[in-house]
């Protein structure tokens, strides 16, 4: 099990519930810090609107860490795309080097999916993916992966 990858991600968790606290005690105590020099011209919808996007926003970027696992363990020859490298490639591409289960490939899979949706806003938003529920399916993949490539 693979505690060095996962404790990758525990670093984008961290940020997360920062992230979380910071912007509902700002939401929760608006009348008494809006007036603060740091909150300029920001709104308290601005504040809640953030706060609705936030759990999207950190999929996002827990993604972006675990690709950076996958990439790093998978190097590949080539600089230029297409070489195989997508997200979709890459976790196949570990599943199959490693053994992976299907459930544990496909879960994956639905959080790589859950990404696309919140970068690509263009596309019809399907279910939102927890954020707890996403790092858990990443770290579950990360966990069958040896410390060192």
């Amino acid at each position: 099990m693979s505690y060095l990858l996962i404790q990758r991600l525990g670093l984008i968790r961290d940020e997360f519930a920062v992230a979380r606290a910071a912007v509902d005690y700002v939401e929760h105590s608006w009348p008494e810090t809006h007036r603060e020099p740091a909150f300029g011209d920001l709104r308290l919808s601005q504040v809640r609107f953030a706060g609705t996007h936030l759990e999207a926003t950190y999929l996002v970027r827990l993604f972006s860490a675990f690709e950076a696992v996958l990439r790093d363990m998978l190097p590949h020859p080539y600089p230029l795309r297409p070489d195989g490298r997508s997200a979709y490639n890459l976790i196949n591409r570990a599943a199959s080097k490693w053994r992976l289960a299907a459930d544990v490939r496909d879960a994956a899979h639905r959080v790589r999916e859950a990404r696309n949706q919140a970068v690509h806003q263009n596309q019809p938003v399907l279910q939102e993916y927890p954020f707890v529920e996403a790092l858990a399916a990443l770290n579950r993949f990360l966990s069958w992966l040896p410390d060192t490539p």
